[in-house]
């Protein structure tokens, strides 16, 4: 099976665990025993290619995110929700003399399903580990500066589109103090964004990213403070 196809299963899936876990709440009334929000950045990697030339480039970017929450479940059921920066910026000189500088910014809201555990190695400290699929909608900028072999500079309009993000990503963190967060994340996307620039088609592949993030936590901690024991 092709990683599309893995992947088309995975969004349906992310469909159905999304829907259900709005569904089921009001039936369980179960509260999450986690909650963590964080902001994180770092690389994004992808390729870009266009009609007229002949090998794709390579891209490296940045991406950053707002985490406004992710909930992991007693029974180890993670959901989350965040919006996503990615930028990618680039130059080339195609074989025929001709320099292309793209630029490309895309906005995302997603929300994520999937697993999570934490576990105490002490009461202020614990490390956790957390896999989701990943689906969302998107805005894409695009912009290009095209200059020919013979010096004839074009500066493109701005291009607009959307977007549908689905992939998946894993996580590590560690918290300190039952209230501060730290960690690292790593996402996987089959994410080709398409836009034409004065008759030639072009594509954008955002196809992995990394990042550190910090951030909040709040949940249950098994230490609770009173006027004779400190936690």
């Amino acid at each position: 099976m092709n990683h599309r196809k893995i992947l088309e299963i995975w969004w349906i899936a992310l469909l159905c665990g999304i829907t259900f876990s709005f569904t089921a709440k009001p039936l369980f009334a179960q509260d999450p025993a986690e909650t963590r929000k964080w902001i994180g950045g770092g690389n994004a990697y992808g390729t870009y290619g266009q009609s007229d030339v002949q090998e794709s480039e390579e891209l490296e970017g940045i991406t950053l995110e707002i985490m406004l929450s992710h909930r992991i479940f007693d029974d180890s059921m993670a959901l989350g929700k965040a919006f996503m920066d990615t930028r990618f910026e680039h130059g080339f000189e195609d074989t025929f003399g001709n320099y292309h500088q793209i630029n490309t910014r895309v906005f995302h809201g997603y929300y994520s399903f999937g697993l999570g555990k934490t576990f105490e190695l002490m009461r202020t400290f614990q490390v956790g580990a957390t896999a989701d699929l990943v689906g969302g909608l998107g805005l894409a900028i695009f912009n290009k500066y095209y200059k020919t072999a013979s010096g004839q500079e074009i500066n493109f309009d701005p291009k607009f589109g959307g977007d549908i993000l689905f992939g998946y990503q894993w996580a590590v963190y560690m918290d300190f103090n039952n209230y501060w967060t730290i960690g690292m994340k790593s996402s996987v996307y089959r994410n080709r964004l398409y836009v034409e620039f004065g008759g030639v088609d072009a594509h954008v592949n955002h196809i992995h990213s990394n990042m550190i993030f910090i951030g909040t936590k709040k949940g249950y901690v098994d230490c609770v403070p009173t006027a004779y024991v400190q936690c």
